[in-house]
């Protein structure tokens, strides 16, 4: 199971994801092969998150000591829903202009 809590009482300065769409197009979904078992995976690169999501980064250091950028997958929904929205709004609008 993954669950988040998310309940208002628990938060302060919400505001809604602005831009959402624009964001979207500038992380890439990617396929590619880890180093260190050669396992394939999909997701997105950290670094482009980070660029246009930054909320969704965060750094976490590995048992080699080194610190790597990891996505905080969960924090993507609000960018993901946000973009349905704007494009629900589109399809709406050209419906509406038929």
């Amino acid at each position: 199971y993954s669950t988040s809590i998310s309940d208002e009482r628990l938060k302060k300065d919400i505001s809604t994801v602005t831009d959402a769409l624009s964001k979207i197009r500038q992380i890439n979904g990617v396929e590619f092969t880890m180093k260190d078992d050669e396992s394939r995976k999909a997701g997105v690169i950290a670094q482009e998150v980070e660029k246009v999501f930054p909320v969704a980064v965060t750094e976490k250091k590995l048992m080699n000591h080194e610190t790597y950028k990891t996505v905080r997958y969960d924090a993507l929904h609000a960018l993901l829903i946000e973009a349905i929205k704007e494009l629900a709004d589109t399809v709406e609008k050209l419906s509406e202009n038929k």
